[in-house]
């Protein structure tokens, strides 16, 4: 009597190989048809379950906003040193008021020297902190003087952008967070796949395996190539024991159930 074997190495499949395998059943059973298999129930559950394993995947891992954070980032270090060169350079002017002046500045020029050495979001608290002694009352008549006051309010402009972004960001991360659901998703799917199987194979039990035998064939012909992927992906032996070698059988005539290799 034919059956499906087990996998219950399965969960050793990398999420992508999975997902691969899982899609391999659903053509599988789309060319045989799920009604006349008598899975139409089980099958629909199955593809429900297939589908939130693919959408807990995210795809892109890294960040939409790598880009302009890092064009933001730069522009922000670009005008803060400017104003700190300019405060050095007027300490050499000719005028002694200017002079005097850029020379009260000078705290501020050995505390926040240096800032685009800091990360990005611990930068954007330093800058905040270096706009507000700037405009304080203690500097901000030098900084005027000095005619700073538009580099002030480009480097607000820019921190505030650079906020934003960190903000932005933030929002996908939770996002991704809330869609990358395998670690929920995939043993639901797994329990899934066992239901089907069991459901399966009690159907050729009862009924005769005559309508199932080349799907099964078939079917541990593809548990066998992936019992060798996990193996090469963990050693030799961690797929466990294939049911009857590794060359896949071919489905009956109907085109699109042939044998599929792996996407590995």
């Amino acid at each position: 009597m034919s059956k499906i074997q087990s996998f219950g190495t399965k969960t050793r499949l990398k999420v992508n190989e999975l997902l691969a395998f899982g899609r391999e059943i659903e053509d599988a059973i789309l060319d045989k048809e799920a009604d006349t298999l008598k899975i139409a129930e089980q099958f629909s559950e199955y593809q429900r379950k297939l589908k939130d394993l693919d959408d807990g995947i995210v795809i892109v891992a890294k960040s939409a906003y790598t880009a302009e954070m890092n064009s933001a980032g730069t522009y922000r270090n670009n005008i803060h040193i400017g104003i700190i060169e300019h405060i050095r350079t007027d300490m050499r002017h000719f005028k002694v008021e200017i002079k005097e002046a850029a020379t009260r500045l000078q705290p501020l020029v050995s505390t926040y020297t240096g800032a685009q050495t800091r990360g990005f979001d611990d930068q954007t608290g330093f800058e905040y902190n270096f706009l507000q002694e700037l405009k304080s009352d203690k500097y901000k008549a030098d900084v005027t003087l000095l005619g700073l006051d538009e580099w002030v309010a480009e480097l607000r402009k820019a921190n505030d952008q650079c906020a934003l972004l960190t903000s932005n960001r933030s929002k996908e991360k939770a996002e991704k967070a809330v869609k990358s659901s395998t670690v929920t998703n995939r043993p639901i799917f797994e329990k899934v796949y066992d239901a089907l199987v069991e459901y399966l194979n009690a159907l050729a039990l009862v009924n005769g395996d005559d309508l199932y035998k080349d799907l099964f064939s078939w079917w541990n012909a593809r548990i066998d190539h992936y019992r060798v992927v996990i193996s090469n992906n963990l050693g030799a032996g961690k797929g466990g024991q294939t049911g009857g070698g590794n060359k896949p059988s071919l489905l009956p005539d109907g085109g699109s159930g042939i044998d599929r290799p792996g996407i590995l």
